[in-house]
């Protein structure tokens, strides 16, 4: 496909083994249960229970959406080296 036809995927596959590896956190205690972090998730991480949690953390991307979307500041990003 020539480079002028290339679309951007919105989620990228990356290889874990070779990069840092991020997961949120959520504070129950923080979070309003609005959903907004479910919304925005591309992977599909999260899901809404009473507050929000991560259904499947080894499926996420690390890319942040979710920490910023979340408008109750909830959600903090974990580096694992």
């Amino acid at each position: 496909m020539p480079e002028s036809n290339r679309r951007a995927s919105p989620v990228a596959s990356v290889n874990r083994e070779e990069t840092t590896m991020a997961h949120p956190v959520i504070d129950a205690d923080e979070c309003i249960a609005c959903g907004v972090c479910v919304d925005s998730c591309p992977a599909g991480v999260l899901e809404l229970q009473d507050v929000a949690t991560v259904a499947d953390e080894d499926s996420c991307v690390a890319c942040g959406a979710c920490q910023d979307a979340c408008p109750a500041g909830a959600i903090t990003e974990i580096v694992e080296e």
